[in-house]
């Protein structure tokens, strides 16, 4: 049965007291993370929350995080992980949409949960002895380490992971066991992952890329490091790496440009590291060629997903390889691109992604009308990416269907865009969006922050677009930037940076 308590007891079995994980000076043996899950279905069943209701998560990376998942899935409760940089008041509208019974949450969320109190329970992390009363450490101390006797299904619910909520408000992606575990096994099977690997976690661990790379890990016996730090800081990944002698992990581009940066300062070790996996934001050529001649050793892999796909699909990156891709599809899933009307487009034709397979969520929590509009009769879903597949069968995307721009009745995806300004050597990132133009519709705007070091010449990058662009694809304006808004998956926030761009340009 591939649920992830047994996953979890099995690992424990085989690797008993090597450590599972590791968070700054702490770790967990396999057993005790084992033992711990247990206490943690014990303590849930005392306070009476039963199987197929809802915990909400309020904690920052962590043990007591890792724990929690682990133990809500030996207990058959389901985890509900909150985004920690959200308001109050989305904070709030994911618990009470959820319908949760219990929250768990670090003690710097006292105050924002005090309102809540006298509406369901809530346990903190971290609280002083006079608090001892609301102490999850404490609560779970007490629990017996006997395996709750609870049958779990293959197909029953782990988590729901809310969405960013670009559109609207947050959408609760529904996760299963199963569909949890296959995206760590075809990851495995993808990337060449042992027990004798370990892995690191740096994004949050309410985000689903640390999720899964804590829970790949830990199903086939390797360690796992918790990035330590509330605040992502390259420095303080590079120690992680060194200290640990990390073998494999996941960044997005953002931070892979870090990387590549300490790799040509010599600040960190090349001979170790040889898995890197990125995802969310498509990996430009010469971040890919700085990556590949800085470690020798390392597979560089791409990978296409959502919260909602898991794991579409995957490319190995090399230094001669396709540009512009996110690959073939993974194990067990099929990629169809379809028009307006769902119906299949040629090859070659820009058309809405949409994928089947066991990685899939099942379904958006208390919405059935997302969940009709996102699904086709025959089960594939989609996220509202527009994309191609070539004549090799790779699979190309072109940019978020809401981030289109409409220039002069033509399509414009900033994601092109962005592509051409990054093959500038002094450019670190990028941003792109539209405006409003009374002539065109829209006009296109970039936002570039340059390199440590680096300075940039708008001219020399306006060149290259003409060079490289439509005219209707150029940008209109290029302002560099110090620095643009990073969501917690390592993404730019590109409404975010738009909407602070015009703010200070109000004749737009």
């Amino acid at each position: 049965m591939l649920t992830v308590g047994e996953a979890l007891h099995g690992a424990a079995l085989r690797y008993k007291d090597k450590a599972a994980l590791i968070f700054g000076d702490e770790q967990l043996t396999f057993r005790e993370l084992d033992a711990k899950a247990n206490r943690i279905a014990q303590a849930l069943a005392g306070l009476g929350v039963t199987k197929g209701q809802r915990v909400g998560l309020l904690l920052p990376n962590g043990l007591d995080m890792a724990e929690a998942y682990f133990g809500l899935a030996r207990a058959g409760v389901i985890g509900v992980p909150i985004n920690l940089r959200w308001s109050q008041e989305e904070i709030r509208y994911a618990l009470m949409d959820s319908q949760i019974s219990l929250i768990i949450a670090d003690k710097d969320f006292l105050p924002a949960l005090s309102s809540i109190e006298n509406m369901l329970p809530v346990y903190y992390t971290h609280l002083d002895d006079d608090a001892a009363a609301r102490s999850w450490e404490k609560l779970v101390a007490r629990a017996p380490s006997d395996a709750l006797p609870v049958a779990i299904a293959e197909q029953d619910i782990w988590v729901i992971v809310y969405t960013s909520g670009t559109t609207g408000k947050p959408k609760g992606a529904v996760r299963t066991h199963v569909s949890n575990l296959m995206i760590a096994l075809t990851l495995v099977a993808e990337l060449g992952i042992s027990s004798e690997d370990v892995g690191l976690a740096v994004l949050p661990m309410f985000h689903v890329n640390s999720l899964w790379v804590v829970t790949l890990s830990v199903i086939i016996g390797a360690t796992c490091v918790i990035y330590p730090h509330r605040a992502i800081h390259p420095q303080h990944i590079v120690e992680e790496m060194n200290r640990h002698q990390v073998t494999y992990t996941m960044f997005v581009p953002t931070l892979l440009t870090f990387l590549a940066d300490a790799v040509e300062a010599g600040r960190v070790d090349t001979e170790t590291l040889r898995v890197i996996l990125t995802a969310s934001a498509p990996l430009d050529s010469t971040l890919r060629d700085r990556i590949l001649n800085g470690f020798p050793k390392v597979r560089l892999y791409d990978i296409y997903g959502s919260t909602e796909y898991g794991a579409c699909s995957v490319i190995r990156h090399r230094l001669d390889g396709p540009l512009g891709s996110v690959g073939y599809p993974v194990i067990g899933q099929d990629v169809q691109i379809l028009d307006d009307a769902r119906q299949v487009v040629p090859v070659g034709t820009i058309g809405e992604v949409f994928a089947k397979g066991p990685a899939l969520m099942k379904q958006y929590w208390n919405n059935p009308e997302a969940t009709r509009d996102s699904f086709t009769a025959d089960g594939y879903l989609t996220v509202g990416d527009m994309g191609y597949v070539n004549a090799d069968g790779l699979l190309f995307l072109v940019d978020r269907k809401q981030d289109m721009i409409i220039v002069a009745g033509e399509n414009v995806y900033p994601v092109e865009v962005e592509e051409v300004l990054l093959r500038s050597p002094d450019i670190g990132i990028a941003t792109v969006f539209g405006v409003p133009d009374a002539r065109r519709g829209e006009r296109v705007v970039a936002l570039v922050v340059p390199r440590t070091g680096r300075n940039v010449d708008t001219e020399t990058l306006h060149k290259l677009a003409r060079e490289l662009l439509a005219d209707y694809k150029r940008p209109y304006i290029i302002d560099v930037v110090e620095a643009l808004p990073i969501g917690p998956s390592g993404k730019v926030v590109r409404r975010q940076a738009k909407e602070e761009w015009l703010k200070t340009h109000p004749e737009l």
